[in-house]
């Protein structure tokens, strides 16, 4: 039997962007002229500037900046392709399962997909902020995100459907007004409880290496998991109660293998629910 394969229509306002009209914008940003991308696709050129300009009339944007030295992509038109492409990407065959994570949720996430891999699945993982990591959702880059920050998850709760796997706290160390702020983990949580209970605190540094919360003199908070897997001494620092927090696995697609990572997640994940 021949081989069959889905391609994707993009539907905008009603309008159909179709397969043929975003290959025209790839081909003009990896030329970056017009008659070289027509050549590429063997199209003529007036061809393919109409293909251009019908996918601006769906689009409703300006998607390509042309000059005397060539053509490209305006910021619209990059993020088309990039939608574009991350599409494809979920067509590929056979599927990778994409999961993303930080530093808090590192150990957690790399188990889970070592398990996975040990019964031959395909996994991609990816290590960053929780920022960063929910603009792959969003792009539908992912398939999985571990967020260490609840309150993110609240933010996409209507989106995407959200799980608990397990928890984490807080330990504060206090050294004075003068805080450095790590950029993973639950800081939004931590600085806010200062803000409400009137607390005075100034951020005068943002820490992305956790390991350099041990050589700083100023207070900071840290998740506790940071603690107990050794990627942070944090001598000195304290639990906080208040501070016990979910963490979250948010399902991004319909991935076959999704639901058995999140139930390795959910084993692999230091404090457990209940």
């Amino acid at each position: 039997m021949a081989s069959i394969k889905p391609r994707i229509v993009f539907v905008s306002e009603g309008l159909e962007i179709t397969h043929r009209q975003m290959e025209a914008l790839a081909a003009l940003h990896a030329k970056g002229s017009m008659q070289k991308a027509a050549a590429s696709l063997d199209l003529s050129t007036p061809v393919l500037h109409k293909y251009v300009r019908e996918v601006e009339e769906k689009a409703g944007a300006s998607l390509v900046s042309s000059t005397s030295k060539g053509s490209r992509l305006t910021t619209a038109g990059l993020e088309l392709l990039e939608r574009f492409r991350a599409y494809e990407l979920r067509l590929e065959d056979p599927p990778t399962l994409r999961v993303a994570g930080t530093v808090v949720t590192e150990r957690c996430l790399l188990t889970a997909a070592t398990e996975l891999s040990d019964t031959g699945k395909d996994v991609s993982v990816t290590i960053s902020t929780d920022e960063s990591n929910l603009r792959l959702m969003r792009e539908m880059r992912v398939d999985c995100v571990l967020l260490d920050d609840a309150m993110y998850a609240m933010d996409e709760a209507p989106r995407v459907q959200s799980e608990e796997i397990g928890t984490d706290m807080l330990m504060f160390r206090e050294a004075g007004r003068r805080f450095a702020k790590l950029s993973f983990g639950a800081q939004r949580l931590a600085f806010r409880y200062l803000t409400e209970k009137g607390l005075p605190h100034e951020v005068i540094r943002t820490i992305h290496e956790p390991t350099m919360l041990d050589r700083t003199d100023l207070s900071y908070f840290v998740n506790k998991s940071l603690v107990r897997t050794g990627v942070v001494r944090a001598e000195g620092a304290n639990d906080q109660k208040w501070s016990v927090h979910s963490v979250i696995a948010l399902r991004c697609s319909e991935h076959e293998d999704l639901e058995l990572f999140v139930e390795e997640a959910r084993e692999d994940w230091l404090y457990r629910k209940g």
